[in-house]
């Protein structure tokens, strides 16, 4: 069974769910907040630098976590239009860095409702030569289009593992943990995609985000 969902990303190296549940057309976009903003630069391996398209994502495994039932029979495809950007600086040594400043703020829009994604944190799990895995943290708030209240708030753990299938290739599996506002866990879910290189590494100096090559070099300095 495949799904068909639209989706715009911004040069964001994390990636969104697509919920089954959300209506055909969707958008989502990705700003950076400025309270008790925390930088840091993450090194990517040369496989993973570039920039990536996204058109099929495989749901293998969802569970609802209050009943233990598993929601999915069978893999369900959902057909995605995505593409980010993974890497911003290099240092002298040939090193591919990218650069993350938290918290920061995704939205998702569809016909029914509007869901916005507080980041507030980002790390890295283990990290390879032929994997990378890093985990986000943040607070989702869900409200209908229909009228302001609030539709539903909870807590996500998103972790997200790339590895090299062949030269511009790429496997990225996600596993997606929800909770409430107890830590109660609410639902799990689990998926799959290959992402083709549509563009190879270039060095950004300037985004939304400001001066990259400054805040590089600030960096460096630190390590020093």
């Amino acid at each position: 069974m495949t799904k068909k969902i639209c989706l715009a990303a911004f040069g964001a190296l994390l990636l969104l769910f697509a919920s089954t549940s959300a209506s055909t057309s969707a958008m989502v976009g990705s700003s950076v907040t400025e309270n008790q903003e925390t930088y840091q630069w993450i090194q990517v391996p040369a496989w993973l630098a570039g920039t990536w398209q996204t058109r099929v994502r495989t749901f293998f495994d969802s569970i609802d976590c209050s009943t233990g039932r598993r929601l999915l029979s069978k893999p369900v495809n959902i057909a995605v239009s995505m593409v980010r950007t993974i890497g911003t600086q290099q240092d002298s040594y040939g090193r591919i860095w990218h650069y993350i400043a938290t918290p920061y703020q995704r939205t998702l829009e569809t016909n029914e409702y509007c869901e916005t994604q507080n980041i507030i944190q980002v790390s890295v799990l283990s990290s390879y030569t032929d994997k990378l895995t890093l985990r986000t943290i943040g607070k989702v708030v869900r409200s209908p289009r229909s009228r302001q209240q609030l539709y539903d708030s909870f807590y996500e753990i998103t972790d997200v593992t790339y590895s090299p299938l062949s030269d511009g290739i790429i496997k990225v599996e996600m596993k997606i943990s929800d909770f409430d506002a107890s830590g109660k866990p609410l639902h799990v879910s689990r998926s799959i995609c290959i992402d083709r290189r549509i563009r190879p590494f270039t060095v950004i100096n300037y985004d939304e985000r400001g001066n990259l090559e400054q805040k590089f070099l600030e960096f460096q300095a630190d390590k020093r």
